[in-house]
């Protein structure tokens, strides 16, 4: 079994949890009280979950939450380094800007800083001062150890990105709001730009989320071709997260023409079990193979990135199985196929 990078990650821990709370750890809908709705029954039957169920199953017995509970109540640590041996997960590429660090991950790891951490309090020191702020803020992350940045722009104003100073100067004084705090699209957009400015003097990488995401995805301005003309002749390396699904041909594409482009396979892995294979095969109509990584987008429980680990090498091996029959590959291609989706391709893009 190769060992795998999962490439985009958030901070997550192992707690005691009742089937409820179990199912709702992983949801990315609605959480109960916060929706009059019935959003349990929903997520209960979701394909992934019910993945994720069998494949408990499958491990700790047919009452794997109780199993689970017991192994958690043992030793959490012991119960977390299980599950990532048994997935051949080696190490992580965290996103610290979602969720909050409870414990100690059992692996190595490195971190990204999300921007939209800082965006919010440079309102009130004007835009001079504002983007001088933000550049050093970036610089100082680096400094330490960080090991690049993350951008969630398509959940706040969307990837119509347009690097204009100008029009970051005006909109930076408009005081229209959303649920995320005041829009300013202008400087948001500009804010980017920088930090792939930042991220190029640095030789480190940017990810964007692109495509699907929780329920506050702006998911009508979240397609991955939007960020074209941005990163037509950008000489950095800039990773779409999640491929851009649903739209990750477009993806695919834009990591065939443009160098500075690479694709994770989170969210979708495993969020979307059939789509492990179904998309992971038509990023492969095209897509390089040193452009694309694993990744799982865990939050909240480990078992997704055992589950992503596990449903990623089934589709692989099929994907790249199937390569080697159309006479796409040789076997030495398809070994090189594999180990660089799984880890070679992140140890080159994250520095690991």
């Amino acid at each position: 079994m190769f060992k795998a990078i999962d490439s985009h990650a958030h901070w997550f821990s192992a707690k005691v949890m009742d089937e409820k709370e179990f199912v709702m750890a992983s949801a990315e809908s609605w959480g109960e009280g916060e929706i009059n709705a019935d959003v349990l029954s929903v997520n209960k039957v979701r394909p992934f979950y019910l993945a994720l169920r069998n494949e408990l199953r499958a491990l700790l017995g047919e009452n794997f939450l109780e199993e689970r509970n017991r192994l958690i109540k043992d030793d959490p640590v012991v119960y977390v380094r299980m599950l990532l041996e048994d997935a051949g997960v080696t190490a992580m590429v965290v996103d610290e800007g979602f969720g909050r660090k409870e414990t100690e991950l059992p692996l190595n790891y490195k971190l990204l800083f999300r921007i939209e951490r800082v965006i919010n309090d440079l309102f009130n020191l004007g835009f001079d001062r504002a983007v001088e702020v933000f550049t050093e803020t970036l610089r100082q992350k680096l400094r330490e150890g960080y090991s690049g940045f993350k951008t969630i722009i398509a959940y706040r104003t969307g990837l119509k990105i347009l690097c204009d100073e100008g029009l970051a100067r005006k909109d930076y004084s408009l005081e229209d709001e959303d649920w995320f705090g005041r829009k300013a699209k202008g400087f948001r957009d500009y804010l980017v730009c920088l930090t792939l400015e930042v991220a190029k003097e640095a030789k480190v990488s940017v990810q964007i989320h692109t495509g699907a995401g929780d329920r506050d995805i702006k998911l009508e301005l979240s397609r991955p071709s939007y960020l074209t003309d941005l990163v037509r002749r950008y000489e950095g390396k800039v990773v779409l997260v999640h491929s851009g699904y649903p739209y990750h041909r477009e993806s695919a594409w834009m990591s065939y023409i443009f160098p500075s482009v690479y694709l994770d396979v989170s969210e979708f892995v495993p969020f979307a079990p059939l789509a492990s294979y179904n998309a992971v095969r038509e990023i492969y109509e095209v897509a390089p193979l040193n452009k694309v990584m694993f990744g799982s987008d865990v939050f909240n429980i480990p078992e997704t990135a055992w589950l992503a680990s596990k449903l990623a090498r089934r589709a692989l091996k099929k994907v790249s199985g199937e390569m080697v029959e159309l006479g796409i590959l040789n076997e030495e291609e398809r070994k090189e196929m594999e180990e660089s989706f799984f880890y070679r391709n992140a140890e080159t893009v994250y520095g690991f």
